[in-house]
């Protein structure tokens, strides 16, 4: 998930699992619900932290959910005067995100509302669930995330797009992402992946099973090429980037760790600064298709 939101994180720390966090919650909670009290809210520990044995950055995910959007005003006007504010949803559509400035009796967290069956609050919950509920991929989960803390100190952004790798596959094996949910899909890698805040994505078929996605930032407007299935005859295992540079093809912009290519369990990724670039980039490859399939032929 990414971290943005209430803390603000300069060093990525990756720790042990520690038990205390579960109390550091309850403490939060129920401070919370002392500030939101006559409202229909309830408060959910997301997160890394809120899943025994798994390593974490040690910031608490707190999910306030609503059980009404016309009760937003309320909430947000009840956690103002309990000392924070909203920041907007910082790129992720239906989670809106409140910031502090002070607030040292409790752990460092991150505050969202969310709407009860909003899709992203099933995707924070289901994931949780999930990983609490099967030790191999919490493994998995907790290695990957040791090994880009490791590797991206310093780099929040860099540290996130090194982890989407395996966040995307137990994404595809606890079924919170389809093939068919493609401009969403699109939007997380942007946001996840690249480290831009997505304000609106556009997608549109430009050949069989590719896509060209217009993604409107606040950093300004990106063109992301979509394979949507990885692997397949134009997929990224097929790519030759050399061979593509050569025939004068402006190669795409790298991820935040430095990707060049990005890979999805349904779909692969390259993203450019102009439209143009997009479709350069893809005649490019019709024509090292065209060339290999005359040498396998010659």
């Amino acid at each position: 998930m990414p971290d943005l939101g209430s803390a603000s994180t300069k060093r990525v720390e990756v720790v042990s699992y520690d038990p205390a966090w579960q109390d550091c919650f309850e403490e939060l909670r129920a401070d919370l619900l002392k500030i939101l009290s006559g409202l229909d809210v309830r408060v959910e520990h997301v997160g890394s932290t809120s899943v025994p044995g798994l390593a974490a950055k040690p910031i608490l995910d707190i999910d306030v959910v609503l059980q009404s959007s016309a009760d937003f005003e309320q909430i947000k006007a009840a956690l103002e005067e309990g000392g924070y504010y909203h920041v907007g949803d910082l790129g992720i559509t239906g989670r809106e995100a409140f910031k502090y400035d002070n607030k040292p009796h409790h752990m460092r967290h991150h505050l969202y509302v969310l709407q009860e069956g909003s899709e992203e609050l099933k995707r924070h919950l289901v994931f949780r669930d999930w990983l609490r509920s099967d030790p191999e991929d919490r493994e998995l989960y907790a290695s990957v995330k040791i090994a880009a803390a490791e590797r991206f100190p310093d780099n929040i952004g860099a540290y996130i797009d090194a982890k989407s790798d395996v966040i995307f596959e137990i994404y595809r094996r606890c079924g919170l992402y389809r093939p068919q949910d493609l401009p969403e899909l699109a939007k997380s890698v942007v946001n996840n992946r690249y480290d831009l805040r997505v304000v609106d994505m556009v997608c549109r078929s430009v050949q069989l099973g590719v896509s060209l996605c217009q993604a409107q930032t606040t950093q300004g407007i990106s063109h992301l090429l979509v394979w949507e299935n990885a692997g397949s005859a134009n997929g990224e295992s097929a790519l030759d980037l050399d061979k593509i540079k050569s025939m004068g093809a402006t190669l795409p912009l790298p991820t935040a760790s430095g990707q060049l290519l990005c890979g999805t369990p349904f779909a692969t990724f390259a993203l450019f600064g102009s439209e143009q670039d997009a479709e350069s980039f893809l005649n490019s490859i019709e024509r090292q298709d065209k060339a290999n399939s005359e040498e396998s032929h010659g």
